[in-house]
């Protein structure tokens, strides 16, 4: 007998990646010790989604270490736009030891802030995809009791195909609210000495130029580089906590795709 049933698509898709990166970084705090405490670091890369439910980890952007994961809603979706309803963390968590990153050692021109928590962050996020072109936007707002403000994230993406490299160039702009600012970056009177002085933080944006590339090991290895630089405005760079307005960040990764 002839076999007529065919197997209907599955409402789930997933993507699950794990590898080491070691990586080199010029800090936007003072006193960071960059690389020296954690040279390399494991990842993470989750892509799962349920119908137009979905997790995901956004890759490819050389902004910093602290990759965080987006839950969220495909409220509509074609071949070229796609608006969702996501949840996510966008600011690290920053304490006297600087950044996760940083290990557990206490920085001396850190020494005595309070702990600033990483945000909990509900918002839309609109994309369109055009060839080789990708653009985001995405507004959010705190409800975590961390700085309960709007942040607002935008990214344009171009891709590159050279024989086996995959080639990502990267342009962002990210607009922080005074309240955020003064989260992270501000210093309260209990917090200030005779070298930090009391600053209450300003609205800022922050400028990002990132490229990263994948190269294809073999059917499951990938190899990926990136280097980001990011610039912040006068209201996170005049912070007594900020070394400069530029930080820079480059990595070697390589991962294995389950």
């Amino acid at each position: 007998m002839a076999e007529t049933a065919s197997e209907e698509p599955s409402d789930w898709t997933w993507q699950v990646s794990l590898g080491l990166s070691a990586w080199g970084e010029k800090s936007l705090l003072k006193g960071s010790p960059g690389n020296s405490e954690l040279p390399v670091l494991p990842t993470l890369q989750v892509d799962v989604s349920y119908k137009n439910f979905f997790v995901e980890t956004p890759s490819r952007r050389v902004t910093n270490l602290s990759h965080y994961a987006l839950w969220g809603y495909h409220l509509y979706q074609d071949e070229q736009w796609q608006l969702d309803i996501i949840n996510g963390s966008y600011m690290p968590m920053l304490d006297e030891s600087g950044y996760s990153q940083h290990g557990v050692d206490v920085i001396e021109e850190l020494r005595g802030i309070r702990d600033r928590d990483s945000d909990g962050s509900l918002g839309l996020r609109l994309q369109r995809f055009d060839d080789q072109q990708h653009y985001s936007i995405e507004i959010v707002r705190d409800f975590s009791n961390a700085y309960n403000d709007f942040l607002l994230q935008a990214y344009y993406n171009y891709v590159i195909q050279a024989r086996n490299w995959d080639i990502q160039l990267t342009l962002g702009l990210n607009l922080y609210s005074r309240a955020l600012v003064d989260y992270y970056f501000g210093i309260r009177p209990f917090e200030a000495t005779p070298t930090r002085p009391v600053y209450k933080g300003k609205a800022a944006y922050r400028l990002h130029l990132g490229v990263s590339s994948l190269y294809p090991i073999n059917e499951n290895w990938l190899l990926e580089l990136g280097f980001g630089v990011n610039q912040y405005s006068r209201g996170v760079s005049d912070s007594p906590i900020v070394a400069s307005d530029m930080e820079t960040l480059g990595m070697v990764n390589v991962r294995y795709v389950f």
